[in-house]
């Protein structure tokens, strides 16, 4: 059992703010979910999941106080101000310090939010399906935060060179844009293959057009490729059966 990788964000987020990502590296789990998986719903033991839990919570925050989704790749957040049963919900809210935000990814998008001050934080669980449907609209406006006041990274996801769509998904963007530029710019974000009704789809940047429209300035991230880089992520587009991350925020718990 090795001691857990974390990926930390490169962002401008205040020193109150405490973010990460697991990697697959470390942790006690075997076969398909070797390393440190962290979901509890796709037939790893239960015990080794667990263990990677407490190994990640250590080495994240260890007075911090976890809270876990049960994701539905919907629209609706959830605000949280303390730890409690796991909501039914595709993203997180907190004003509370040492909450931990949890979102589990193995290819959708992970997006952390936080406002200047450091004393709001949320994360999101952004697939196509939820971004077309509005998670990171309705996230932000349930924020007590304005969208230029709030800091945004975008996590490991697959990314455009892997993550091969059909029409339906596209259909889906450009029925959601707010005007013919907004429309535009998610017929970029889609890539045309040589198969008939085929694209790639550019997760992060079909987030960035939904960010930028809602008024949010400050957004990095969106580099990490979950498909290419095998050694470190999990992937269910690559592996079927495996894994997944947890993205991982709170506020300082001091």
């Amino acid at each position: 059992m090795l001691a857990p990788e974390l990926l930390r964000p490169d962002w401008p987020a205040p020193d109150t703010v405490f973010a990460a990502v697991t990697t697959r590296n470390g942790g006690c789990s075997e076969g398909e979910f070797a390393g440190l998986n962290m979901a509890l719903h796709v037939g790893d033991a239960e015990s080794s999941v667990r263990r990677n839990r407490k190994l990640a919570a250590d080495a994240f925050a260890p007075d911090a106080q976890f809270q876990w989704l049960r994701q539905v790749h919907g629209s609706e957040p959830a605000i949280v101000f303390q730890s409690g049963e796991a909501p039914e919900a595709d993203s997180l809210i907190s004003s509370a310090p040492g909450i931990a935000l949890c979102v589990l990814t193995a290819d959708c998008l992970p997006i952390f939010v936080c406002n200047r001050a450091g004393d709001e934080v949320g994360i999101i669980h952004a697939g196509w399906r939820g971004m077309s449907a509005g998670i990171i609209e309705n996230t932000l406006a349930a924020m007590c935060s304005e969208p230029e006041d709030l800091l945004i990274w975008l996590g490991p996801a697959i990314q455009s060179c892997h993550y091969e769509v059909g029409e339906d998904v596209r259909e889906a963007f450009l029925d959601c844009a707010a005007n013919t530029r907004e429309q535009q710019q998610f017929k970029a974000a889609f890539a045309p293959l040589k198969k008939q009704c085929k694209y790639y789809a550019d997760l992060p940047q079909i987030a960035r057009i939904k960010l930028h429209r809602l008024g949010a300035a400050s957004i990095s991230g969106g580099t990490h490729c979950t498909y290419s880089d095998a050694s470190r992520f999990y992937s269910h587009r690559r592996d079927g059966l495996c894994g997944r991350m947890a993205n991982l925020i709170c506020i300082n718990p001091a």
